[in-house]
């Protein structure tokens, strides 16, 4: 019995890196598979396969890619581009560390269908999916590949850029305070409570909810400091919190003509009045719907504190988590107007 298990083991291992179960990749079991199981999770994977333009989504950072990529090891081909980007879809999605993103690929017959992966295809293993990671995250392919996304969301007339919300959140560190591994998270007091971390900044679309700015950085970073490069040029509306009150930013925003929602702010021996204390109940209503993204991140993608040390990792973790709640959005308003 022992000798037969050590076999299966050897067999099925993970280390293999193949998929070797030929009798489930026939075109009729495909057809099965598609037809009987039909799981929210794999008609999501299929709605997301089937309307994402992948040529032109990764078409801005493919040549970028094939100059710098030389994360594998000698007389092995990489990945095609493709599989390694959708692995970063199923990974922020499903919440999954590179060893467990390994072993449900190889088990999730949805993940393999999503993939395009085929009989006798190398799964990528989780050293892979870690060293395409610092590949994208050293040369901001995951800025690219957000705003390549959102191009797609421009050409399909769902970024307006006629009202913006701006938010920012804080995001905890994956190390405590002091370890040597992380030397890029900083301090910041929020509402009486000191966090050490970073700041994940974005510009939402009021019209369709669809983030279409970032900016990630360290949580001592001001809120307000961010402000300018989050918002299009193209508004007509800016609604903020008072975090980003200010004179100076109020009188440039109305001297262009724009409706000025940032709320208003008391200060020292200055209390708001009661006229302000009701426009900032008004503005709040449209405000608040700024907040929708970052609760879809928390709550569905369980993003409640990085997951990586250092800038450049968790800029990439939020950036794509960013765009996987686009993606939800992009399939949200497809459904909503058909």
């Amino acid at each position: 019995m022992e000798a037969m298990f050590n076999n299966f083991v050897s067999k099925y291992s993970m280390r293999n890196n193949k998929i070797n179960n030929t009798d489930i990749f026939t075109h009729q079991a495909n057809e099965n598979f598609k037809k009987h199981i039909k799981t929210q999770s794999k008609q999501a994977l299929e709605m997301i396969k089937n309307t994402i333009d992948w040529k032109s989504l990764l078409k801005p950072i493919e040549k970028i890619v094939k100059e710098k990529r030389s994360i594998e090891p000698a007389g092995r081909p990489p990945f095609d581009l493709l599989v390694i980007v959708r692995c970063f879809l199923l990974q922020n999605i499903y919440g999954l560390s590179d060893p467990r993103l390994e072993e449900e690929i190889a088990d999730r017959r949805s993940f393999q269908i999503f993939l395009e992966l085929n009989t006798g295809d190398s799964i990528p293993d989780e050293t892979t999916i870690c060293r395409y990671r610092d590949l994208f995250a050293k040369h901001n392919l995951d800025k690219v590949l957000f705003q390549s996304f959102n191009d797609q969301l421009s050409r399909n007339n769902m970024i307006l850029e006629r009202v913006t919300l701006v938010e920012a959140t804080v995001k905890q560190a994956q190390a405590k305070q002091g370890t040597s591994r992380e030397k890029d998270a900083t301090f910041t007091k929020k509402r009486g409570k000191i966090y050490y971390g970073f700041k994940g900044h974005i510009g939402v679309d009021h019209a369709t909810g669809v983030i279409h700015s970032t900016e990630f950085t360290g949580a001592n970073i001001h809120d307000s400091d961010m402000f300018d490069r989050l918002i299009t040029g193209k508004e007509q509306s800016i609604y903020a919190d008072k975090g980003y009150a200010g004179k100076k930013r109020k009188e440039s925003i109305e001297k262009k003509g724009i409706f000025c929602g940032i709320l208003e702010k008391g200060y020292r021996n200055q209390n708001l009045n009661k006229h302000q204390i009701a426009k900032n109940k008004q503005l709040s209503r449209v405000r608040s719907n700024v907040e929708r993204p970052f609760s879809f991140m928390t709550r569905v993608l369980g993003y409640d504190r990085c997951s990586y040390y250092g800038m450049e990792r968790n800029r990439f973790e939020f950036n794509l988590k960013a765009t996987v709640y686009n993606i939800r959005r992009y399939l949200t308003l497809k459904l909503l107007l058909t």
